[in-house]
């Protein structure tokens, strides 16, 4: 053998051994960030499987997946997950793009069938990052599903279209914020079985519920603020179901706390004697405060609908049932003892009867009002219903009003 021979020996032999090294480390590699992946699931209640992981850098790939909530006995496969694009820094893993396989499973009657579920900008934070997000959440900069259909003995009973969520993450002091909702759903009414719902959902004319579902909010690590700014669900000929709610103190070390204590008392079961649980909750309980909190109604036909419905079943004229309802608030209202609450009600409940357009009940606090102080007083008196209930009312700031 010449010389020429054997350093091409060598390189081959060389070449092979970086082959080798290299493919052990992308497997190193896929299977350190999949891991990764796996803790922060379940930092979220959610317990993450797979029967084995490959690729590298640009493409990995975790098969045999199977997804299920902490505690419970039966998950969901879901095949395949890809993750394209991932890179490494200081801060943790980022993802360019993770992608599920569709999946389905049935069973007693029920079968369920989920698109593929895309994650772009994914975020996995470094064990020990400062990052007060690292121990809360997978955040990520746009999620979409196309589609999740539900049948019932194999009838189309639920069908959704579109859902997307958007996130941004908190940088130099601003909130997270997110946003997103699901173009279409629809709700298939003539599956109801039940003669006595059965007969008033054809009477009021609605053989399916289509709809739309938009959400907004933020939540600011810093003080624990967490806005939901809009949550509505949109019913077509019905109208719009609004709600805004408004916490504070739900900083990442509460919020992990809750969740910590709240898997314990899961851990322990019904049984078990809670009284510390319970006392320590409540502790942390203390720390959360309440803001504000809406409830807003927009009609756009329901009313009527509803109004026509109870003249026709009682033989009455729609004007006399709204005459009705008008006159029983103040006795509904008699158990609060509170003529300034009372005057209050009626007058947005006529308001709105006499021209449905919206009805909203409000809760609007001077200050914030800590959670463990609403549950004290709530239980402070339970005997007495009326002054228990003014407390409240005037505790959280209720108000109701209509068409605004």
């Amino acid at each position: 053998m010449n010389r020429y021979q054997s350093l091409a020996r060598g390189l081959a032999v060389s070449g092979v051994v970086l082959a080798i090294s290299s493919a052990s480390a992308f497997a190193q590699d896929a299977t350190t960030v999949a891991n990764r992946l796996k803790t922060m699931a379940a930092e979220q209640g959610i317990d993450l499987s797979w029967n084995s992981v490959s690729g590298d850098a640009s493409e990995m790939v975790l098969d045999g997946v199977n997804v299920k909530p902490s505690g419970e006995a039966e998950g969901l496969p879901i095949g395949k997950i890809t993750l394209n694009g991932v890179a490494e820094d200081s801060s943790g893993y980022s993802i360019d793009k993770l992608t599920t396989m569709p999946f389905s499973k049935s069973g007693d009657g029920v079968a369920v069938d989920v698109s593929a579920i895309i994650l772009d900008g994914l975020r996995l934070p470094a064990a020990d990052a400062a990052d007060p997000m690292a121990s809360m959440m997978v955040a990520y900069r746009h999620a979409e599903v196309a589609s999740i259909r539900i049948g019932v003995d194999g009838k189309p009973a639920f069908d959704l279209q579109g859902m997307s969520f958007d996130m941004k993450e908190p940088e130099g002091g601003t909130p997270m914020e997110f946003s997103g909702g699901a173009q279409s759903f629809s709700v298939d009414l003539t599956l109801v079985e039940d003669p006595k719902y059965k007969g008033i959902i054809e009477a009021l004319g609605y053989q399916t519920l289509d709809g739309k579902l938009e959400i907004a909010g933020s939540w600011q690590p810093t003080d624990g603020r967490w806005m939901l700014s809009k949550y509505d669900v949109t019913l077509d000929n019905a109208g719009t179901i609004g709600t805004t709610l408004d916490l504070g103190g739900f900083t990442p070390d509460v919020v992990k706390s809750i969740r910590d204590l709240s898997a314990k008392m899961a851990e322990a079961g019904d049984g078990a004697d809670s009284t510390a649980s319970q006392m320590a909750m409540l502790g942390l309980m203390q720390q959360v405060t309440f803001n504000s909190l809406s409830l807003r109604f927009d009609d756009s036909s329901l009313t009527n609908k509803v109004v026509g419905l109870v003249a026709q079943m009682q033989g009455q004229k729609p004007a006399d049932v709204v005459n009705l309802a008008k006159a029983s608030i103040p006795f509904m209202m008699m158990a609060l003892n509170s003529p300034d609450a009372t005057a209050e009600v009626s007058n947005a409940v006529n308001t709105y009867l006499d021209n449905p357009e919206n009805i909203e009940i409000a809760a609007e606090p001077e200050a914030p009002v800590p959670f463990a102080m609403i549950m004290a007083t709530a239980m402070s008196n339970p005997q007495d219903v009326a002054t228990t209930a003014n407390a409240l009312w005037k505790m959280l700031g209720l108000t109701v009003r209509a068409n605004q």
